[in-house]
């Protein structure tokens, strides 16, 4: 018999035979119950990887990924920076399925011999080594979507340490499913995000890039749900095929900053060293360039501070010249020095004095080995 009934009355006649029980009734957001301004957004490293969402770093096999995630974990647990960038400080918990014990233990070792700090001083760091387990953290079947146990493991860890950064490396390791299948993907993310948001953590998902990925230099692999699901993705690649130990960091998609922003890195007694650090030292000792920024800053609260202008010099305001006289540092490298430190937005030019209109160089940002520091904490010392 031809089935006469409408589209309309089929689909009513399907929901009434898989429905079980009455529905929820969907919660809805009334604008006028909020009181006062949101909340400000909350960042591991500000306009790179936001708190309570998933952030994908994203490198092909033996690039550095796992390194540079470690070296953020460190970072994290001491407020130190990383790539010269300031973080926010808290516990951090990274879990790592493709190295040993052994050689967590040999990378952290160099990232401490980077830091100046021994692993007494890393009471707010845990590492977990999953080599050769079974690292899924989602299942799926016909009917069903869970958690595995290894995620509910995860949770309570969580739970327990409670981190401000949890690492997962890699996301081939934790999807056990098709990479192409957008809507298990975006399950699976989800199901990060769900765990960053019930924590109150950033998560920062490894992964690799697909050949299509590393020809384009996007960086992106499998479903287009994986860049389009996280809320921010970083691709650590290679700038220069000639020079092996350079490093490129750029972010790839930001949903709550500007797309654009890289960090150049180079590969240097097995860490990741930002360039820029490297070019600022220039063979300078890190305790002048200290002492350097101590001068600049006292001479700017006196209302007498230093310049970048040659006519200062019969003053003694001219910086070039008090840097290779109090500190030894030739003249010419002390006026590239500081335009760097402009340029890099650690000092500023402005007005200190509005009684003699003196014009010159103020502390922005503190200068240590490893990025910014501030001026009463100063940098730990190996």
């Amino acid at each position: 018999m031809m089935d006469t009934a409408s589209p309309e009355e089929r689909l009513r006649a399907r929901g009434a035979k898989t429905q079980k029980g009455p529905v929820p009734p969907l919660v809805l957001i009334d604008p006028r119950e909020w009181k006062g301004f949101a909340p400000p957004r909350q960042w591991l490293v500000r306009d790179w990887i936001p708190s309570e969402t998933v952030t994908a770093l994203y490198g092909d096999g033996g690039i550095g990924k796992s390194l540079l995630a470690q070296q953020l974990l460190t970072s994290m647990a001491l407020r130190m920076p990383w790539c010269g960038m300031d973080v926010s400080g808290g516990r951090t918990l990274g879990i790592f399925c493709e190295d040993p014990v052994s050689e967590l233990q040999r990378r952290q070792e160099a990232i401490n011999q980077y830091l100046g700090v021994r692993m007494t001083d890393l009471a707010g760091l845990r590492l977990l080594s999953r080599l050769g387990e079974d690292n899924a953290m989602v299942s799926f079947d016909r009917e069903k979507r869970d958690l595995t146990e290894f995620a509910q493991q995860v949770s309570a860890a969580c739970d327990d340490f409670k981190p401000a950064l949890l690492a997962l490396d890699t996301a081939a390791d934790l999807y056990p499913d098709n990479e192409n299948d957008r809507s298990k993907v975006r399950w699976f993310i989800g199901s990060l995000a769900r765990l960053a948001s019930q924590h109150r953590c950033g998560v920062l998902l490894l992964a690799h890039p697909s050949q299509s990925g590393l020809t384009t230099g996007q960086g992106t692999g499998g479903s287009t749900a994986w860049n389009n699901t996280v809320r921010s993705r970083l691709y650590l690649d290679l700038p220069n095929a000639a020079d092996p130990d350079a490093r490129l960091m750029r972010r790839m998609k930001a949903n709550y900053a500007a797309r654009s922003g890289e960090v150049r890195l180079r590969w240097k007694d097995g860490v990741l060293v930002p360039e820029a650090l490297e070019a600022f030292k220039d063979g300078v000792p890190w305790d002048t360039i200290r002492a350097l920024f101590q001068v600049i800053d006292k001479a700017w609260k006196e209302g007498k501070p230093l310049s970048t202008v040659k006519q200062t010099r019969g003053s003694g305001r001219y910086f070039p010249a008090v840097a290779r006289k109090l500190h030894q540092v030739p003249e010419k490298q002390a006026a590239q020095l500081v335009e760097d430190w402009i340029i890099n937005g650690y000092l500023a030019i402005d007005l200190a004095s509005a009684k003699n209109h003196a014009r010159g160089l103020k502390v922005v940002r503190w200068l240590g080995p490893h990025g910014a520091e501030t001026p009463t904490t100063g940098c730990h010392e190996g």
